[in-house]
């Protein structure tokens, strides 16, 4: 998203902060800060699953990939 409020209904997120560093949210509150962007999506993840949140993504049906 391009910041919080486009957020706003969004469990988690992640906004971009100083150049090449990103900030995670819980709801509208940013709650890390300054997390190189080449480790966003992961602790995000993290994050998510810290919260007992994350649900394991279905693979079944997706091209190249068995089960």
């Amino acid at each position: 998203v391009n910041g919080p409020g486009e957020m706003a209904d969004a469990d988690f997120g992640y906004v971009g902060g100083a150049p090449n560093k990103i900030n995670l949210y819980v709801g509208k509150q940013a709650i890390k800060f300054n997390i190189p962007e080449a480790e966003a999506v992961e602790r995000l993840v993290d994050l998510i699953r810290e919260h007992g949140k994350w649900v394991e993504p279905e693979l079944d049906g997706v091209a190249g990939i068995s089960t």
